[in-house]
């Protein structure tokens, strides 16, 4: 039997984030409720999970059940299992403090009550061939990055995004490990390390079929027209930084779609 404290935590963890009204499998409304506890500090990184059978014992799932949630945790790198240490909260973070293109908030909610995005990156390759991002980075004979990134709004909703800059303006982008770009912010990112900061952003929207990967890494459906937002980022003399694509899945929230500007 598990301490009193410990019954008290567990009760206070299913006050605050388990849902009976969310319709996702049992085993995504916990990984869901556990990931977001972690992100707002209700459990610390380096802090030791309860056993299996004591979250059975706190929420209405099954073992199976839970152990599927952990599973799933520990391959999104949320938390890790040791042999003799039990279930522990990773110690990175992945949510972007300030972004300015996924600045989604509830119907019932105040502008700017933004919900918390995560990210994690899927790929990273360098191109040669001729696209959109062409003319929007005014590339001529080099290459371009192209970063593959999943941006999940408060757990809830996945969207696809493709980031481009023209190879070699930016090296980290291209030198950094992956891992390390986990929740990186790449507008942040450049004016820090490479002092070129983003004085505007020029966005439009446009709807197409999201291509397979697309549909299968987000929520985005296969087969069916998907809003797509197209972001190009620009420094103070106006040349162009990067561009980039939000997949953007049907879904009940508001985006914020201001054009975001710095002085």
């Amino acid at each position: 039997m598990i301490p009193i404290y410990e019954q008290r935590r567990f009760i206070e963890f299913v006050e605050r984030y388990w849902s009976d009204t969310d319709k996702a499998p049992k085993h995504e409304r916990l990984r869901r409720a556990i990931r977001t506890s972690i992100h707002d500090g209700y459990w610390q990184a380096g802090a030791r999970l309860p056993a299996e059978r004591d979250w059975v014992d706190a929420v209405p799932c099954s073992l199976g059940t839970v152990q599927r949630a952990l599973r799933e945790l520990v391959a999104d790198g949320v938390i890790e299992r040791k042999r003799g240490s039990g279930t522990i909260v990773a110690y990175h973070e992945d949510r972007i403090a300030e972004p300015w293109h996924m600045r989604f908030y509830r119907n019932d909610e105040k502008d700017g009550n933004f919900l918390p995005v995560f990210t994690r990156v899927l790929k990273r390759v360098k191109l040669k061939q001729k696209g959109p991002w062409t003319s929007a980075l005014g590339q001529t004979d080099g290459s371009v990055v192209r970063i593959d990134r999943i941006f999940s709004i408060n757990e809830e909703l996945d969207v696809y995004s493709v980031f481009y800059a023209l190879s070699g303006r930016f090296p980290d982008l291209e030198s950094l490990p992956l891992q390390s770009l986990k929740g990186a912010d790449f507008k942040l990112l450049i004016a820090q390390h490479h002092h070129v900061p983003v004085h505007k952003v020029v966005q439009a929207m446009r709807f197409e079929v999201p291509p397979d990967q697309v549909a299968s890494e987000s929520d985005c459906v296969a087969g069916q027209l998907t809003m797509v937002l197209d972001v190009t980022a620009y420094s103070h003399d106006g040349e162009p930084i990067y561009y980039q694509n939000y997949y953007i899945p049907p879904n009940n929230f508001r985006l914020d779609l201001g054009t975001a500007m710095r002085d």
